[in-house]
């Protein structure tokens, strides 16, 4: 081969010993496969991208206080001063009694140590305003999704107290381990000291139980008094007076009657050491197994920790303690649910696809190339993969599905480089029988710019996923980078690698190399579109606008047609995981919630695909309140059942697990036919950023009363709206409350303060923690609670079982004299909310509902005229407006479509300095439109939903169809070049390239077709490419050659400015 006479030796050495030479490319595939492998050991992996969003929960205790109370004093005080912090994207609190708790949520891109220090700073401030006796705030920081990776039931016929120890143990040494961020018990019974005053005993000794209160803290107290020095030694004085046996509380003494008779507490209080009262009641069934009563232990992971890993950790510790000497004989421990099971099952998945998509890639390019040349191709995929891995880990990222499906999207792009290069070689040594030296460097020549402008506009293509806001574009962000990666790399390694160690399997074929049977196929079939496109669409130019106006009416329709699809954020996927909430009516016991939480287990226990399934007695399931919002409603209540039921793998049933969720339902409605006035809600696992609820209505005004009938009323709406199912609002149901008002003048007359008459209240129905009891060594000294011992209670902890005992409440003066409680208050029965919700500090009802059979978006788009009714009749001051998946649809897309005219104008121009044409970029870009319109008639033929997932497809759809286009509108230009009428080069250049436009389509639907399988959210991304790759290779080989003679008008006018190709391409 004829060196140009413009390459200087140098040049022509330095491009044989990077392209025919394979020195460089062996160092470049030890280090690929060295740094690769590193990788795939390294990364941390995981289901989905750990979101490292900055949000908080800040929880603030104050013993004794009104919801009204905690509103106004404390979650509007930490409000006051959180709302200001740059970069907040949603504050909201919910205030309760006795706690407050505030929700705190930034920006998606904030940066999360300083945003997180920023939000203490704030918290300390908010913390010097606040009243006396509120406990510091404690700060959270959560994940994004704030369920469980791990939970376990400890059970085994043994007493109470030791599954208790045992559970506290157990979560003391699994939260010191690396990557736990918190271990939660369900149903923990801390252990306490209980004080019970006998009010007939204090009654007749006249003494005060705010008089005990005040001995009982005022004794307990351990002080340093300084030291003793001597002359040649000395001794530190200490005061140790902390109680650290009953007995020391039982000799108390509280008041001295005459100077022989002193009252100890033990005369007038029963003094003993306990597991508290019950509020939780769990138990668990694996298999259809009977329900065995245990303590559950719920594993949180900190932000950003390896999920695998630090399940393996607590596995592996909790193994360690069952061979520990002192580990209880019979207890045993059962895993109840494994994030990591899910983790494993999924990746198999996504890997089986890519295996499966990369032997079908193969197989398509031995069927078209040489075996020599297809095993080239198909080595050069996983090299490529490895290489990506390498970069993406050293960029920080995780090994999680967005990695594998990025990469799964980019092997129907990055095969497209291998085939061009691939078919320059083929072409070099069986067509023209060059040497291989001769045919590596004409193909590097020919190709290596072509290929370098597809990349890069595709690249280009990607700029809108990144542009996508909110936490469902930091969800994607990893997916478009991956792709960009995997692009990058195989251009690097289809010129540096493939093309010199391509010598080891084609260097014999030099010079002797025959046309094999598939190019003689392909001849003829190009041949024959040659002639067609010439006889037919290229006969004249209004023929062959005739052909593009008919591409124009096939978009206008297929535009038409997906207008009236419905739109959804994410498809529903095969999760395992379901969080089941019974709630029932707000004056409920724990010993109700005890018989509704048989009844309904015993019914889901019989399914047989249900793995296990946990029951919670007096809360939620910790796989019903993983959001962030779900922590503002309440969620462990004596009127609560909730279960964490975990569905049997996929191969185990012939359904997906969100099919079941009708079925459930009914059958848990007829278990509980006999109990009224319980509310059924199903939380299942159907993937996603989030596990929000989609359709979130969010009513705001200053009066909770009011909220609370409109809130009914938009229930109701929704209620009676096709396709919704689990309606219910974050204020759930009023509870019933006595509201004791004081009588000034009778408080007057007797001495005494409204702060005396709440605290006597307050110690007669309630058992306040007032000390601590001292405990040896590095044991956690126990709470001290003080109450009252009613009769009616027996040896059960808690207030007055009556009223009527109430009503004989005698209160104590300073003076020692007893009055009646009725003679001091006036009752009013009343109806409370079980919490204030703030929203951006504005009092909010959030209604909420998820959806069966429809989208979310069509749903609301029903009701927003009867929405809009409502509101025209409401009082002033109170709005609503949509939150849910209709506000994160709107901050997802809100940039996307600027950021995709924006891309569309970057690959103008850079086609357009390439071409040194205006037309020809116009002409390539014509394939977008061609391609959306077969994707947008096989959404709408298929009934597919358009989704979040659908539109990265088409996004990235855009990059591969146009890189089809470059290379066909850079062979018309060179046969032009060569001399060829416009017509005949069209025809010509179309036909050149059918085969390795064919390739690039049969591979990437290959590809796609087992991520598209493999999982109902992936199926609309993968089939949107699929769908208007397939409709654009066709239409494209007429549509493109038709536009080309359109817009170019005779050979004189013909600019030979287009030098991307030095040689001329081959028939």
């Amino acid at each position: 081969m004829q060196k140009p006479a413009n390459e200087s030796p140098n040049t022509s050495r330095l491009m044989h010993f990077l392209f025919s030479r394979s020195t460089l490319a062996l160092l470049l595939l030890g280090l690929v496969i060295i740094v690769g492998a590193l990788a795939w050991t390294s990364m941390v992996r995981e289901n989905n991208p750990d979101l490292a969003i900055p949000q908080a929960i800040i929880t603030t205790e104050w013993a004794g206080a009104a919801p009204e109370q905690i509103e106004k004093q404390i979650s509007q005080a930490l409000e006051k001063k959180i709302r200001g912090l740059n970069g907040l994207k949603r504050i909201e609190s919910g205030s309760f009694n006795s706690y407050s708790i505030v929700t705190v949520e930034f920006n998606a891109d904030e940066d999360t140590v300083i945003a997180m220090n920023l939000l203490r700073a704030k918290v300390d401030e908010a913390q010097s305003e606040f009243p006396d006796g509120v406990k510091k705030p404690n700060i959270e920081q959560v994940s994004v999704n704030n369920t469980p990776v791990i939970s376990y039931m400890l059970s085994g016929d043994l007493p109470e107290e030791i599954l208790q120890i045992s559970a506290r143990r157990l979560q003391k040494q699994l939260e010191q381990l690396k990557g736990v961020r918190k271990v939660d018990i369900a149903g923990e019974r801390e252990e306490t000291v209980y004080i019970r005053l006998h009010p007939e005993r204090l009654r007749s000794l006249d003494i005060s139980p705010a008089l005990v209160q005040q001995r009982i803290e005022s004794a307990n107290l351990d002080a340093s008094w300084g030291r003793y020095e001597a002359d040649r030694y000395y001794l530190e004085l200490y005061f140790a007076a902390r109680f650290s046996a009953l007995e020391q509380l039982e000799q108390l003494a509280i008041t001295r009657l005459t100077p022989d008779r002193i009252v100890r507490l033990g005369e007038i209080a029963t003094i003993e050491q306990r597991l508290e009262k019950p509020e939780v009641k769990t138990a668990f069934s694996y298999r259809g197994s009977p329900f065995s009563n245990g303590v559950g232990l719920d594993v949180l992971k900190a932000a950003g920790g390896d999920t695998l890993a630090i399940i393996q950790r607590v596995n592996d510790a909790i193994d360690a303690s069952r061979q520990h000497a002192d580990w209880p004989h019979g207890l045993e421990v059962t895993i109840t649910s494994d994030q990591g099971n899910l983790i494993r099952e999924a990746f198999n998945e996504i890997f089986d696809s890519i295996w499966q998509a990369s032997l079908a890639v193969f197989a398509i390019l031995l069927l078209l190339l040489t075996w020599r040349e297809s095993t080239i191709a198909g080595l050069a995929i996983p090299l490529t993969l490895l290489a990506s891995l390498g970069i993406i880990w050293g960029m920080g990222n995780t090994l999680n599905s967005m990695v594998i499906i990025g990469m799964v999207l980019a092997l129907g792009m990055l095969v497209d480089v291998f085939i061009l290069v691939m078919e320059g070689m083929h072409d070099g040594l069986y067509m023209r029988r060059l040497s291989f030296s001769e045919a590596a460097l004409r193909t590097v020549k020919t190709f290596a710019k072509p290929a370098f402008a597809g990349q890069l506009t595709t690249i280009l293509a990607l700029v809108p996923l990144l542009a996508v806001g909110g936490i469902d574009g930091k969800f994607i962000r990893t997916l478009p980078i991956t792709i960009v990666v995997c692009l990058l790399v195989s251009f690097v390694m289809a010129f540096l690698l493939c093309v010199p160690l391509s010598r080891f399997l084609l260097g014999g074929q030099a010079g002797d190399a025959k046309p094999t049977f598939m190019d003689r196929l392909t001849q003829r079939i190009s041949g024959s579109l040659q002639r067609w496109l010439v006889a037919v669409p290229l006969i004249n130019r209004k023929i062959a606008g005739a052909w593009v106006a008919s591409a124009v009416v096939l978009l206008v329709l297929a535009v038409q047609a997906v207008s009236v699809l419905p739109v959804e954020m994410y498809p529903k996927d095969d999760g395992r995981n379901l969080g089941i909430t019974l709630e029932m009516d707000s004056s409920a016991t724990l010993e109700r919630a005890e018989h509704v939480a048989t009844l309904a287990g015993d019914y889901l226990s019989t399914l047989p695909w249900l793995e296990s399934v946990t029951r919670y007695a007096g809360q939620k399931s910790p796989m019903a309140t993983g959001s962030l919002k779900e922590s503002l409603i309440p969620s462990q209540r004596p009127n609560i059942v909730g279960f964490s039921a975990v569905f049997v793998p996929k191969d185990e049933r012939n359904r997906l697990s969100f099919s079941y969720l009708d079925e459930i339902r009914a059958g848990l409605e007829t278990a509980l036919a006999n109990e009224t006035g319980i509310r059924i809600t199903l939380s299942a696992d159907t993937g996603g950023s989030g596990n929000d609820d989609p359709i979130q209505i969010l009513l705001q005004g200053p009066e909770i009363e009011q909220l609370a009938a409109l809130s009914q009323a938009v229930q109701s709406l929704l209620q009676n709206t096709p396709g919704t199912t689990d309606v219910r609002d974050n204020l759930g149901q009023f509870q019933g409350q006595v509201r004791m008002s004081p009588i000034q003048e009778a408080l007057s007359f007797h001495g005494l303060t409204e702060a005396d008459l709440a605290q006597q209240i307050r110690m007669a129905t309630e058992f306040d923690e007032i000390s601590k009891f001292k405990r040896p060594g590095t044991e956690d000294d126990l709470p001290v609670r003080l109450g009252t011992f009613w009769s009616s209670r027996g040896d059960d902890i808690g207030g007055p079982r009556y009223l009527s005992e109430l009503a004989t409440l005698q209160i104590v003066t300073a003076q020692g004299e007893l009055v009646p409680l009725g003679s001091l208050v006036d009752y009013q029965f009343t109806q409370i909310p079980q919490v204030l919700v703030h929203t951006d500090s504005t009092r909010t009802v959030t209604v909420r509902a998820r959806t069966q059979g429809r989208t979310a978006l069509s749903v609301l788009s029903d009701i927003q005229p009867q929405l809009d009714a409502l509101k025209a009749q409401w009082p002033a001051g109170y709005e609503y407006r949509f939150s849910g998946e209709a506000e994160s649809s709107e901050e997802t897309f809100g940039s996307m479509g600027l950021a995709f005219l924006v891309a569309l104008l970057l690959v103008f121009v850079v086609l357009t300095l390439l071409f040194e044409s205006f037309a020809q970029p116009f002409i390539i870009l014509s394939t977008v439109p061609l391609a959306m319109t077969g994707t947008f008639a096989g959404f709408f033929f298929s009934g597919q939903a358009l989704s979040f997932p659908g539109i990265i497809g088409m996004v990235t759809l855009v990059g591969i169809v146009v890189n089809n286009a470059i290379v066909m509108v850079e062979t018309i230009n060179t046969h032009r070049d060569a001399g060829l009428p416009i017509a005949d080069a069209a025809a010509r250049g179309a036909a050149d390239r059918l085969r390795p436009i064919l390739s690039t389509t049969v591979t990437t639907v290959a590809g796609l077709v087992p991520l598209a399988l493999s999982s109902p959210v992936w199926y609309p991304l993968a089939m949107a490419i699929v769908y208007g790759l397939m409709f654009s290779t066709v239409v494209a080989l007429v549509v493109v050659p038709s536009l080309y003679l359109l817009l170019n008008r005779d050979a004189e006018q013909h600019a030979q400015t287009n030098k991307l190709s030095p040689q001329p391409a081959v028939s």
